[in-house]
C-alpha cells in the first residue's frame, strides 16, 4: 500500500516529549502516530475518553456551590471526608 506524509504542527516541547516517550517504548514518533491513527479508525473515534474534566465553573456557579456547601456545614449535615480524620 502506498504511503503518504502527514504534517502536524505542535509545540516543540511537546514534540520532544512525544519523541522521548516513543523512544522509551521502542518506537519512532511516526510509528506511535500510525498506531493512534489505526486505533482511531478501528474505534471510529478517539481510542481514549475525551472529556471536559477540570472545567472551571463560572463565578455564579461557584458561588452557588459554595453557598450550598456552607448551608450543609452550618446545618450539621456535611460529612467529613475520611482523609481529613
Amino acid at each position: 500500500m502506498p504511503s503518504t506524509t502527514l504534517t502536524v504542527r505542535m509545540d516543540s516541547d511537546l514534540k520532544a516529549q512525544v519523541d522521548a516517550t516513543a523512544k522509551a517504548l521502542g518506537l519512532t514518533s511516526a510509528a506511535a502516530f500510525n498506531i493512534f491513527a489505526r486505533q482511531f479508525v478501528a474505534t471510529q473515534g478517539f481510542p481514549f475518553p475525551v472529556t471536559l474534566t477540570g472545567v472551571v465553573p463560572s463565578e455564579k456557579e461557584f458561588a452557588k456551590t459554595m453557598d450550598a456547601r456552607f448551608r450543609e456545614v452550618a446545618s450539621g449535615h456535611a460529612q467529613i471526608h475520611e482523609l481529613l480524620n
